[in-house]
């Protein structure tokens, strides 16, 4: 057993205390440049805690407990996976010092860093908060204003596609079963790339100004689509419009194509819209609310790509476009949403980033980094 002198135990103390201290100031710091991230999130709670109450829905934490525990567990792998390289790296070089010290102070100085544990802290905490406001109030989007915008989108749809509706176009080039199950694998690797962006810039360890915007821009984009828009243009999408519209059904072939297919390959699609329906119908079940437009997986993922461009990683800048053209091809071809959502998601995404922009660099409470 090694012994401790009062002086090592003396001068450890002083570095625990620094250490704590450090990363104490760093929170509280944090507070200040998060305040406009944390007024927008703590107002969707509220704005959804008062429209749950005035329709008489109790507050439900729906998905937000899912994805937070989602984030923490991918923070918990990426930490995890860093330690597992720094020991490679220590046992390919020779390393003769002990291992353990060595990735202790890796954990400790190079990865719970203050700036990292601050803006961390401040992302799960306000993204959280604002999860509950924006999964109640989503929710409830079929209560506060009845599908009626399906049929309009629909004829939309056909007038600006030159007669003939988005997947009928699509479909002689996509419609084979490996295609579509490419897609959809496409489709529900948006989670994974959404929260992908979320630690990249959320977790970072210097708080800069394009994570100022992203994550601005990320918060005004969710509010703007989904419970603004998606409140006023309340419509269900193709894949439920024979149980929201009136007169035939003009998505019975894709979805009769999708059920088919189904039947050879897992299309996840199918499942998970007949489980969002009778989440509707019975006001049961975890994943509840049915808003097609905008699109929000093609608005997140422009709003990847302007985050990847403007990072100056080419490789990433080229991942991302082509993930977000991806999106917009399955939402329609699984028959996820109108092709006019996509579009709107988009024009949606593009202001949110120019807005945070202007917000975090001009505005009257302008992010100027430390």
């Amino acid at each position: 057993m090694i012994a401790v002198t009062s002086v090592q135990a003396t001068r450890l103390s002083h570095l625990a205390a620094r250490w704590f201290r450090d990363r104490a100031v760093a929170l509280l710091s944090g507070f200040r440049t998060h305040f406009t991230i944390y007024v927008l999130c703590v107002g969707t709670y509220l704005a959804g805690l008062v429209q749950s109450h005035l329709l008489g829905e109790p507050l439900s934490l729906g998905l937000a407990g899912l994805a937070s525990t989602a984030a923490l567990i991918l923070v918990a792998g990426i930490v995890s996976w860093r330690l597992f390289a720094k020991l490679v790296r220590l046992w390919r070089s020779g390393y003769s010092g002990s291992p353990t010290l060595a990735l202790i102070d890796d954990l400790f100085n190079g990865i719970l860093t203050p700036g990292r544990i601050s803006n961390g802290f401040h992302v799960l905490i306000a993204t959280g908060i604002f999860a509950i406001g924006f999964t109640n109030i989503k929710s409830n989007i079929p209560r506060a204003n009845p599908f009626s915008w399906d049929e309009t989108f629909m004829l939309l749809d056909r007038s600006l596609h030159f007669g003939l509706l988005p997947h009928q176009w699509l479909m002689p080039l996509f419609g084979y079963p490996l295609v579509t199950l490419f897609m959809n694998v496409a489709y529900n690797l948006w989670f994974f790339m959404m929260m992908g962006f979320v630690i990249w810039q959320g977790y970072r360890d210097r708080d800069t100004v394009l994570r100022q915007q992203f994550l601005l821009a990320y918060v005004l984009l969710w509010i703007t689509g989904t419970i603004l828009m998606g409140t006023i243009f309340s419509s269900a999408g193709p894949c439920f419009y024979s149980r929201v519209a009136l007169g035939p059904d003009p998505y019975h072939g894709l979805m009769s194509y999708l059920r088919w297919t189904n039947a050879l390959y897992p299309i996840w699609a199918v499942t998970t819209q007949d489980m969002v329906w009778d989440s509707y119908v019975t006001s049961k079940g975890v994943i509840s609310g049915i808003s097609a437009m905008p699109s929000m997986h093609v608005g997140s993922s422009v709003l990847f790509f302007l985050c990847a461009r403007a990072s100056g990683l080419r490789w990433l800048a080229w991942f991302s476009g082509v993930f977000a053209v991806l999106i917009m091809l399955g939402s329609v071809l699984l028959a996820w949403h109108y092709a006019v959502d996509g579009y709107a998601g988009a024009l949606i995404a593009l202001a949110c980033w120019w807005l945070a922009g202007w917000w975090v660099t001009r505005g009257p409470l302008s992010f100027r980094p430390s």
